[in-house]
């Protein structure tokens, strides 16, 4: 053996001597979740040796886990690429095409993992999530009670079906309101209701009340509507409430719109309010914007064009809305935002109307003891311009049945 020969083979056998340390150390940072570092350590690894398809699965998963659904769809379809029956790479594909928004080339990937391993869970359950995210929620749950069949422990597949279930059942929304002066103006107390029922997987329809007591006046309202969905992506709602009232408005018609397109949802409402000597048109842009699955943020923007009958004029106002949303366990939901005008439209009344300067910060949290059952609290406390501060306070029980 030459002195040459003899160096590569000592720098091949150190080189395969290293490679199970480096490995065993990413595989450790993976699971202990510094993903960032272990994701460096596999792709050292598989720049090493380009055929190392395990390596190359961890690259991929990795980038799911961070956040990356592209680079992992890439990734997965390297590998389905040199082993089309692959079936944990095409799950992996088909799951981060789920994740992109690409759902046809997903279903059409998972299709073909379904048909070369139908008995897997891991299989069913991104089927699951697949068609979950297109909309086709009976399809979707039947996909998870098969995973489930084959496997009780699949914690995914019984979290996904528990919040299948949920969504789809149909439901009660009560809540109380309560708002308070820093003036003389009496505290305001409010009860409202919603029954809201599902006909199918893209319609429901739903009946709301409200009975609210402010500024010495007893009055109420009723109303109703119709949320029908597209795709999984397209949502439309519209509804209206009427009474014979003064303080809240005697006529009010909405039209809410959403359009999912990745971690996006682009929002687009009008929301007209007739009062007995004024009247609102709100029109109110947005996008919810998911960070994870523990975290999302929604930003709205709102323009309004009051006009006030018994003067002949008419007024315009714009503000701006954020809230932030964190999951702080797995049953529990905090929120915190901030607004700048008179928004308020969930609680509209005929004085917050021109409350066009006002500012207002509000913090809340929702507990599901249950999936069918949600117990939330929102604070809210609101400056005006003219001096005037009010703090409200909103508590609502949802229950699914």
């Amino acid at each position: 053996m030459t002195f040459l020969s003899a160096v590569v083979l000592s720098v091949a056998l150190a080189s395969q001597a290293q490679t199970p340390d480096r490995r065993a150390e990413a595989e450790r940072l993976a699971r202990a979740g510094s993903y960032a570092e272990a994701l460096k350590q596999f792709q050292a690894v598989a720049a090493a040796n380009p055929d190392d398809i395990e390596a190359r699965m961890w690259i991929a998963r990795l980038h799911a886990l961070m956040g990356h659904p592209e680079r992992a769809a890439d990734v997965f379809q390297s590998i389905v690429s040199a082993q089309p029956q692959n079936v944990e790479a095409l799950v992996g594909l088909g799951s981060a095409l789920t994740a992109a928004g690409r759902l046809k080339e997903a279903t059409d990937v998972l299709n073909r993992a379904e048909s070369l391993a139908g008995d897997r869970p891991a299989v069913l359950t991104a089927q699951g999530r697949v068609h979950r995210a297109a909309g086709r929620s009976t399809l979707a749950l039947a996909y998870f009670e098969r995973a489930l069949s084959l496997d009780a422990t699949n914690a995914e597949a019984r979290t996904a079906r528990d919040e299948m279930r949920a969504e789809r059942a149909h439901r009660f929304r009560g809540s109380y309101y309560f708002e308070r002066f820093n003036t003389d103006a009496p505290d305001t107390h409010a009860g409202i209701f919603e029954v809201n029922a599902r006909l199918s997987d893209t319609t429901r329809v739903f009946g709301s009340g409200q009975q609210e007591r402010k500024l010495d006046l007893d009055e109420t309202r009723a109303g109703g509507g119709l949320t029908w969905r597209h795709n999984g992506n397209l949502e439309l709602q519209v509804g209206a409430m009427f009474g014979d009232t003064l303080v809240l408005p005697d006529s009010e018609v909405l039209f809410d719109l959403g359009y999912s397109v990745g971690r996006a949802r682009w929002l687009a409402g009008v929301r007209y309010v007739h009062f007995d000597a004024s009247s609102s048109l709100v029109l109110t842009p947005g996008v919810t914007i998911t960070i994870n699955d523990r975290a999302l943020v929604t930003a709205r923007y709102y323009r309004s064009e009051t006009d006030l009958r018994d003067v002949s004029s008419s007024t315009g106002n714009s503000g701006f809305g954020i809230r932030a949303y964190g999951r702080a366990a797995q049953r529990v939901w905090l929120h915190a935002g901030y607004l700048r005008g008179f928004e308020g439209l969930d609680s509209i009344t005929v004085e917050r109307l021109f409350q066009f300067d006002a500012n207002t910060v509000s913090a809340g949290a929702r507990v599901d003891p249950t999936p069918m059952t949600s117990i939330g609290g929102t604070y809210e406390y609101q400056r005006r311009s003219d001096g005037t501060h009010v703090s409200t306070l909103l508590l609502t029980l949802i229950q699914r049945f």
